[in-house]
Formats: C-alpha cells, structure tokens, sequence
C-alpha cells in the first residue's frame, strides 16, 4: 500500500504542476500580472476562480484567500492590466480547470495523510529517521519494506541517492547534490 501510494502522490504531483501551468497560460491572456502577484499555484486557482473576469476583481474580497497587501496589489493590477478580454465559455473553462486543481489538491493532501499514518504505523523508526516521503521512497525502490530490512546499510543508501552515485561514476567526480528516485 505504501508503494502505491508514493508511486500515485508522485502522479498526483506532476499533474497538479501541468494543470496549473496550464491555468496560468490559460487565464494569463486576460490578466497575465497576476501570475507574479500570486505564486502559489493553489492561491492563484482559489483567486481565478472567485474573480473570474479580471474586472470583477474590485468587486470581490479576497482576504479569505489572500494576505491583504496582495490582496491591494492585485486590484490595483486588475486596473491597468494588458490582458485581452475573454469569452464566457473561455472562463468557464478555465474556472472548471482551477476546479480540478483544486481537487487534485485536496486529494493529494488526503493522500499524503493517508501515507504518514500508514508510514507511522508500518515503519515508525524508518519514518523517525528519515521522515515519511524519504522513508515511502526508499521502500518503494526496495520492493518491500522487509526487503529494505535484509538489505546493508550501504545498500540503503544507494538506495536513497541512487541518482547521486551514477552520475558521480558517469562523469567521474563526486557531485555536491543527492537525489532521491
């Protein structure tokens, strides 16, 4: 269960990222500043999707989502932004995309509860150690966690910076970085 739910957060991840990138080039034809004003990509799927068309901004209160000083930042863009006006349709499908980040995001978040309370429960000192996504991957690349128990410690760690290691032996010279998967 631990592998899967790893293997899926990791999935999780990398579609959260294409689809709010895919958001933001979308909704940045009508008010591409607010790309710089709000980075985070669920705070900027929360905003696009109250907001809706960038001249709704001054009518809304985002202070729900948004830290007032931002909040003033982004009304004063929604004045003088260079973005183009966009359908109805183009915001509803946009809207429905921010939605499924927002999904996607409340899922991964169950789902990343889900593997700390099973990672606790299964392999509390692994999870004391190295924490609960190290911890996941590392038995994950093991096949098993009974597996990563019968492994040396050595082996472990090859393990966790296996990317690390080949690239030094690749190119010859030790590398400052240790990756993970």
């Amino acid at each position: 269960m631990i592998i899967q739910a790893i293997i899926l957060l990791d999935d999780l991840d990398k579609e959260l990222n294409t689809y709010a990138m895919r958001v933001r080039e979308w909704y940045g034809w009508n008010f591409p500043e607010l790309a710089k004003i709000v980075q985070d990509n669920i705070l900027y799927a929360k905003t696009v999707k109250l907001m809706g068309n960038r001249t709704n901004a001054a009518k809304h209160d985002f202070l729900e989502i948004l830290p007032e000083e931002v909040e003033t930042e982004l009304k004063e863009a929604s004045m003088i932004s260079m973005g183009t006006e966009v359908s109805d349709l183009d915001l509803e499908n946009i809207k429905d995309l921010c939605n499924q980040v927002l999904s996607l995001a409340e899922y991964r978040s169950q789902l990343y509860d889900y593997l700390k309370s099973r990672m606790n429960t299964i392999a509390p000192n692994l999870t004391a150690l190295v924490g609960e996504l190290f911890g996941a991957c590392i038995i994950a690349h093991g096949g098993s966690l009974l597996n990563v128990a019968k492994q040396l410690g050595s082996t472990v760690q090859i393990l966790g910076a296996g990317k690390a290691l080949f690239r030094a032996l690749k190119t010859k010279h030790a590398t400052p970085k240790y990756g993970l998967i």
